[in-house]
């Protein structure tokens, strides 16, 4: 499969727990079919034993002859620009994102490499993944996104179709849309769905190919005013991009804008039920 060399993309910041980077990046070099090149950006300033970590793991990829590049924000910028930084150092046309926590199948690129040689088109390929707090051998839930293409474009007014931990697209396709914007909590969300009006065909594999770590207290930080207003935002901004009729936006802000302000006991429950719905 030379001919579908991909990149990896990652970026990590201070507060990233140094063994959880660490067991990351082993499952990125641990592929099946690694990557040709690897960029990591650090996002700001971090730990001594992060950039251990870093150092260490940046010797082992690149006696496997892969090309890891090390990028360095001067303070804290975020995820999306970030990840756009990184993007503009990629070589490849396909670059599979990687977080600094999850774990990833030794299958993950083997099986997403294959679908984009059998269609050529796609411009966004993701997996299903399993959640795990403490222990991936025991994961505590599956997040499951549609499969084809009309189910993806049915569940994107409505949520997030895509895993983004898990996703592998063209970086072309990414460049002409705009790449990633600096919308917080959204950054992913806003990029699939600015691919998906592009008219570009997406799809999601049926494998669970990553374990992504959750913390399973996360629900404490996705509620409250300060959350509701990013989603108005964010919902806001679909709306005058034409993404969202303004039927589909009410919907959103009833159902999205009520959970925001849920007490965090019951978030986390209503969470899980209406991303099965």
């Amino acid at each position: 499969m030379t001919d579908y060399q991909y990149a990896g993309l990652m970026s990590v910041y201070v507060n990233e727990k140094p063994q959880l980077l660490k067991r990351a990046l082993k499952s990125v070099l641990n592929q099946d079919y690694p990557p040709a090149e690897f960029v990591l950006v650090k996002d700001g300033k971090l730990t001594e034993e992060l950039e251990s970590v870093i150092h260490e793991e940046h010797q082992l990829f690149e006696r496997a002859n892969i090309r890891f590049v090390e990028l360095k924000n001067p303070t804290n910028l975020g995820l999306g620009r970030s990840l756009n930084k990184g993007l503009k150092a990629c070589t490849n046309e396909l670059v599979a994102r990687f977080d600094s926590d999850d774990l990833n199948m030794p299958q993950r690129m083997t099986k997403t490499i294959e679908w984009f040689r059998a269609h050529p088109d796609t411009a966004i390929v993701g997996t299903q993944i399993y959640e795990f707090d403490q222990d991936e051998r025991h994961p505590f839930d599956v997040k499951q996104v549609p499969v084809d293409y009309q189910h993806i474009i049915k569940q994107s007014v409505v949520r997030n179709p895509f895993n983004h931990m898990s996703v592998t697209f063209k970086k072309s396709v990414i460049d002409e849309v705009g790449g990633y914007v600096d919308v917080p909590l959204f950054e992913d969300y806003y990029l699939w769905l600015r691919v998906i009006h592009a008219k570009y065909p997406v799809s999601n594999l049926a494998d669970t190919l990553v374990k992504a770590h959750v913390n399973r207290e996360f629900a404490h930080k996705r509620g409250g005013l300060h959350y509701l207003k990013k989603e108005i935002h964010f919902q806001n901004l679909l709306v005058r991009d034409g993404f969202l009729k303004r039927s589909q936006y009410l919907r959103n802000i009833l159902i999205r804008g009520t959970v925001r302000l849920l007490p965090a006991n019951l978030l986390m429950v209503l969470y899980k039920f209406l991303r099965n719905l």
